[in-house]
């Protein structure tokens, strides 16, 4: 089974994403009901640790390419993620990024953000012509109101990520079509309670 496939089965039965701004506030070891991480600031010097304690925990592991400190943003910065650091994927806004990440065997997110009409359809765009493995909406909780455009013109899975900071607005985002909504809210991430 690929990386891919199991990214999304971890997905379908745990689909809450922790993302942590800072790093170093990351306690593995409270997340045991939580199966994938996105890590989204830091330095290339906080990785080594932080990966070994998720993936000793059976987490999946992406970090934001655009955000973290002292990784290049271009192709030999990707390789330095896969072969020295061993991350499951990458997230990034920037396309030219996607192919890098998947050629090295990363999972690739592109992040979208959705501020009006326009970049909705030039976010569509870009994604058909990257073919990520899965994309990132943000703000998440515009997702609902956009899934059937997004479904006219792609397959691909969605993430939703930003501003979500309730459960109901989870379960209304998953409702929608997505596979998984990302969130620094560290109450929705940290509880048991099912959606």
């Amino acid at each position: 089974m690929s990386l891919t496939m199991d990214f999304l089965d971890v997905l379908k039965t745990r689909p809450i994403i922790a993302a942590f701004r800072e790093v170093r506030s990351l306690k593995v070891e409270e997340l045991d009901h939580i199966g994938v991480i996105f890590l989204l600031g830091g330095t290339i010097f906080d990785l080594p640790d932080c990966i070994r304690k998720a993936v000793t925990s059976g987490k999946l592991v992406f970090v934001d390419i655009d955000l973290i400190k002292g990784v290049g943003k271009d192709a030999p910065g990707i390789q330095y993620l896969a072969r020295e650091i061993h991350v499951h994927g990458i997230i990034t806004t920037r396309s030219n990024l996607i192919k890098s990440a998947q050629k090295e065997g990363l999972i690739s997110v592109q992040r979208i953000f959705m501020l009006d009409s326009e970049s909705l359809t030039g976010g569509l765009n870009v994604i058909e012509k990257s073919e990520p493995d899965a994309v990132e909406i943000l703000p998440g909780l515009i997702l609902p109101k956009i899934m059937d455009r997004i479904r006219a013109r792609l397959s691909v899975p969605v993430i939703a990520g930003g501003l979500i900071t309730r459960r109901e607005e989870i379960r209304e985002i998953l409702s929608s079509g997505a596979i998984g909504v990302s969130t620094t809210t560290a109450s929705l991430y940290h509880s048991k309670t099912p959606l």
